[in-house]
């Protein structure tokens, strides 16, 4: 990148701190191009990185009063684009890790060969057996059993972490390092 697009992307961030409205559309023709390319290399191309760059732009507009106008505009732009890919990746990990133990524990798949279905059988009783050994309040934090926890928000989710992770460990007690 140049310095005289570098210098754009700054003196637009002065100006949209100093209140300056119209410095938003200045900033969104140098800076849109940029951050879309980081997030595209961070979380691959597509809808995902469409979103996170869309959530990089309304978090540099959310704390533009922030902005330390001594350091450059696009670093800081930077810095906020990388937070944001690895809350992304982050999340995108928790919903996988939830969708595989729900796949595993309930798809024995039909048209899957015998030796298929025996192996999707014991790995869904192992995963049964690993689930048994849990307390009733894990199994709860999970939203495996019919009365959901009364926890919300982020005492919830720690819960829900902390129940994986004796899951984890209890997998691992039975049947070793995968």
């Amino acid at each position: 990148m140049d310095a005289s697009r570098r210098k754009a992307i700054h003196d637009a961030m002065v100006r949209l701190s100093d209140g300056d409205r119209t410095a938003f559309d200045v900033l969104l023709d140098e800076l849109w191009p940029v951050i879309l390319s980081f997030a595209e290399r961070g979380v691959g191309r597509g809808a995902d990185a469409e979103d996170v760059a869309q959530e990089v732009f309304y978090k540099i507009c959310a704390r533009i009063a922030e902005f330390d106008r001594s350091r450059g505009g696009l670093s800081w732009a930077f810095g906020i684009a990388s937070y944001e890919i690895m809350t992304h990746r982050r999340r995108h990990q928790r919903r996988r890790e939830v969708s595989d133990e729900v796949s595993v524990a309930t798809h024995v798949d039909g048209s899957a060969s015998q030796e298929e279905q025996l192996l999707a059988r014991e790995i869904a009783l192992a995963f049964e057996q690993a689930m048994g050994a849990l307390t009733e309040e894990d199994r709860a934090s999970l939203g495996l059993l019919d009365g959901a926890s009364d926890a919300v928000g982020a005492t919830l989710r720690k819960r829900k972490q902390r129940a994986l992770d004796r899951l984890r460990g209890i997998w691992r007690q039975i049947y070793g390092e995968p």
